[in-house]
């Protein structure tokens, strides 16, 4: 990584994350930055690329983002101190120290003791290092590659997807209607859509001008995808989603070559949960 690049950030996720958040944002960012779907910003495009695969690779590795972490939250804390410096005493200021300084210890000691056992000798701690290193990196760039074709795999079936519907929906477009999309899915324990994944997946369909507030019970969510005013987002229908576990199903309540209604135009933005709930169940 560059210095100054912080991979949570590149990736869109937090700390804390475990490693198959990890993987799932690193897939959306491929989704996202994909050649064949940013032919106009090429150049943007594959530094986004480049820097998602060394933030991917550097977050996976188990080690390095430990040791980020922990640096991060050194100057988090120091900052946090520093503003609190006038209010605080200096005894509270070493015992704080102190502690910090007690936990990094603690976490060196536990990598020479494996499984409570003696300290290794510098020999054996290097080769273990290497050992463990070579181990992260073979299973790191096997995911990466399986997430890259996956990744290689959706964008192919979106553009078939969004070629195959405009050739069925042959007729003109309305410019008047505003194409308004119902989405699906069931989340899982541990895994769920929010809005920046929907406009990752739902983007190369059209241009998307607001997605509403996701209803949510219990598994279930739903939530209305709104495209751009006389957009033809014929496709975004047959989209299902980045994985079998999150399948998604969408269906049009304003399908992009409907004649304008006369019935009164409905702000789904600007709804309640409990609004919007009835209006699209």
């Amino acid at each position: 990584m560059k210095p100054g690049v912080n991979p949570y950030t590149v990736l869109g996720i937090e700390r804390g994350c475990t490693e198959k958040e990890i993987q799932k944002a690193y897939r959306l960012q491929c989704l996202k930055w994909h050649p064949d779907k940013n032919l106009d910003r090429k150049e943007e495009a594959e530094r986004r690329f480049i820097e998602a695969k060394e933030a991917f690779e550097f977050l996976f590795d188990k080690t390095k983002r430990e040791e980020y972490d922990r640096s991060a939250e050194r100057v988090r804390v120091a900052e946090e101190k520093h503003r609190e410096r006038m209010e605080k005493a200096d005894g509270a200021r070493r015992k704080f120290i102190d502690d910090l300084e007690k936990r990094e210890k603690a976490f060196a000691e536990s990598l020479k003791r494996p499984n409570g056992g003696a300290p290794l000798n510098p020999a054996q701690e290097a080769k273990k290092r290497k050992m463990e290193e070579l181990r992260i990196r073979e299973e790191m760039e096997e995911i990466r590659k399986q997430l890259e074709k996956e990744a290689n795999e959706e964008v192919k079936r979106q553009m078939e997807r969004v070629q195959k519907a405009h050739s069925t929906h042959k007729e003109k477009i309305d410019e008047n209607v505003t194409p308004k999309l119902m989405v699906k899915w069931k989340a899982t324990s541990d895994e769920d859509y929010d809005e920046a994944a929907l406009k990752i997946i739902f983007e190369p369909y059209g241009k998307i001008a607001n997605i509403s507030s996701i209803i949510v019970k219990k598994q279930r969510r739903k939530c209305i995808i709104e495209f751009v005013h006389g957009e033809n987002a014929w496709g975004a229908e047959t989209e299902t989603g980045i994985s079998s576990e999150l399948e998604i199903s969408a269906e049009w309540i304003d399908p992009p070559s409907k004649p304008a209604s006369n019935n009164p135009i409905i702000d789904y933005d600007g709804m309640s949960l409990e609004d919007l709930e009835a209006s699209i169940l």
